[in-house]
């Protein structure tokens, strides 16, 4: 099974793996782009305060809101790069794909995510390389004055994702009953698209079309 769903040179060949990659990373932009779509508070300064405090006792310190990424600016943009078409926006010069990037030109705000369906032993390794493979990118961004945040996130061929994904969404801002909706999302789009390739792994012929 380990052989048919994510090594065979014949199913990397004909586009199989690419297929399934596709499918987990439409569900994924889907998820991205209803929480870019909502609004965001406007950021305003907050005017001081003076507490007074008893002699004797200490002043508690107030609770701040939890934020996001996405919070630190009221508006996004995203691309998603299916069918390798993606142009990274004007920052840097680069030939290279993340498979999302949102920013924002106006905060100059940079979030990238590179998305792999691996064999769910092999999510450590993909971490790392996919890390390795963008981090100089990330550091280009952020010498032109953009904060860039670098997330390389792994959904199991068999249907389990990786905390990587869970990290990434608390980080966007999708949290609590949420989150655990969209990891199930993931989840549920690798294992159907796994389970099409166990069933066509007999067949020699492959259409991008199933």
């Amino acid at each position: 099974m380990q052989h048919t769903l994510s090594s065979c040179q014949t199913a990397l060949t004909q586009g199989r793996y690419r297929w399934r990659h596709d499918t987990v990373l439409k569900e994924l932009a889907d998820i991205l782009e209803r929480e870019r779509r909502k609004t965001r508070p406007t950021n305003k300064k907050a005017v001081p305060t003076i507490k007074f405090v008893k002699e004797g006792q200490t002043a508690k310190k107030a609770r701040t809101a939890a934020t996001s990424i996405l919070d630190e600016s009221e508006r996004w943009e995203m691309k998603v790069d299916l069918g390798k078409q993606l142009v990274f926006p004007d920052i840097v010069h680069t030939t290279q794909r993340p498979d999302i990037v949102i920013w924002s030109p106006k905060d100059k705000k940079l979030v990238m995510i590179e998305l792999t369906v691996p064999w769910e032993t092999r999510c450590d390794e993909a971490y790392e390389r996919k890390m390795g493979k963008y981090t100089e990118l990330q550091e280009q961004c952020k010498s032109r004055g953009w904060s860039a945040w670098l997330f390389p996130v792994e959904i199991g061929c068999r249907g389990f994702p990786a905390q990587s994904v869970w990290r990434m969404l608390s980080n966007i801002g999708i949290k609590g009953g949420d989150r655990k909706r969209a990891v199930g999302r993931l989840g549920q789009a690798a294992e159907k698209a796994s389970n099409w390739l166990w069933m066509m792994r007999e067949e020699k012929s492959w259409t991008l079309n199933h």
